[in-house]
């Protein structure tokens, strides 16, 4: 099983989706298959067997998917502090006495409304603060760790029960996860092994991921890079535009529109009214929802093989990457287009590992297995 050690840029780790909110273009209600467990099993199964190395998850279903599995890693989404430390080292030693040692931590920070609703109250200010002890802790008592603690957050007794058995990661437990505020950044270069980002413009990614790794220097720490982003490859250019566009043509207006407001404030930006861009293309797309229609391919395709566009999260965030976070971002084109366009991004920004989706997942992740990974791998 490869560690993330072996991971980079020259040969990065390939991750892909499981999510049962799936189909054709599973942003619009109307287009998603029943979600099912034989949905999520299905795409577990395949992605094993096409050698992905691990896949992003929600935070429910993954410990049931590790009998379909036999080398697949497990990204699972963690916001700190909603588990007690103790309580989530302990989970997650179950999870890789069962699994083999397949678990991932992805350290999601959260938006106020998302944490409140798991009853997570602490201020902003304080959040970072709370989440570096948190994960300091946890990767102690995922190393058995037998001591007690009393912290400004977390406090606990000394273990009164039997290890749970192996085994344990050799590295220890890893974290992956994201911020880009200068906040942000401080707390990534403490807690994180892989720090990850939606894809950008390859400028502005390179920019700060170098941010990051003198971050991590001032720290005596090295940090691997991870970037998230959507692919749609065919055997030519005609027939993965075509494929963009015939998911675009089956999504209704109304359904992005339902949410563009209430995403875009609960991350700090205006409204869609008052929302605007020193970008032409960008402000292209907040024009046409504006007058209720999607952009069309020409406000979408922002350099050679690249593309904003909608993906399963875009009910949780700004669509078509208006307010400038990457969140679905594409690679559109011939095989051999799309693996160029990657590897320019992959060695200027310094990638060592992807995390991929495209929709339906399952069948998506065997065209881009047969098709691009081969081109991207030595």
């Amino acid at each position: 099983m490869r560690d993330v050690d072996d991971f980079h840029p020259g040969n990065p780790a390939f991750l892909w989706y499981i999510n049962p909110t799936d189909g054709e273009a599973p942003w619009e209600p109307e287009q998603r298959v029943t979600p099912s467990f034989d949905v999520i099993r299905h795409q577990a199964r395949t992605l094993d067997r096409l050698g992905f190395y691990g896949a992003l998850t929600t935070a429910r279903e993954p410990i049931s998917l590790i009998g379909d599995t036999t080398d697949l890693r497990f990204l699972i989404p963690c916001y700190p502090g909603v588990k007690p430390p103790t309580l989530m080292a302990e989970e997650a030693q179950v999870f890789d006495q069962y699994s083999g040692g397949r678990l991932i931590i992805n350290q999601v920070n959260g938006a106020d409304p998302v944490l409140r609703r798991y009853g997570q109250y602490t201020p902003k200010s304080e959040r970072y603060r709370l989440s570096s002890e948190y994960w300091s802790q946890v990767k102690k008592l995922y190393l058995d760790d037998t001591e007690p603690f009393d912290g400004e957050f977390f406090s606990y007794d000394k273990r009164y029960k039997p290890a749970i058995p192996g085994p344990r990661q050799p590295a220890g437990l890893p974290v992956w996860g994201t911020g880009a505020s200068p906040e942000g950044i401080e707390h990534a270069v403490d807690v994180l092994d892989v720090y990850l980002s939606f894809m950008s413009e390859t400028g502005a990614l390179t920019a700060l991921f170098n941010r990051v790794r003198s971050a991590a220097a001032d720290r005596g720490r090295t940090l691997k890079f991870g970037v998230l982003a959507s692919v749609i490859v065919r055997d030519t250019e005609e027939q993965a535009w075509d494929r963009f566009e015939w998911q675009l043509a089956r999504t209704r207006p109304e359904t992005v529109l339902a949410t563009a407001d209430r995403n875009l404030k609960s991350f700090g930006y205006p409204g869609l009214d008052e929302l605007t861009s020193d970008d032409p293309q960008v402000l292209a797309r907040i024009e046409a929802l504006r007058a209720g229609k999607l952009p069309d391919r020409s406000a979408l395709e922002f350099a050679p093989n690249m593309a904003a566009g909608l993906t399963t999260w875009t009910a949780a965030e700004p669509p078509f990457d208006i307010a400038g976070k990457g969140t679905g971002t594409y690679f559109v084109g011939s095989a051999e287009n799309v693996a160029t366009a990657m590897r320019t991004v992959g060695e200027q920004a310094g990638v060592d590992a992807w995390i991929l989706s495209g929709w339906p997942l399952a069948r998506e992740a065997e065209i881009a297995a047969e098709l691009l990974l081969p081109l991207l791998s030595n």
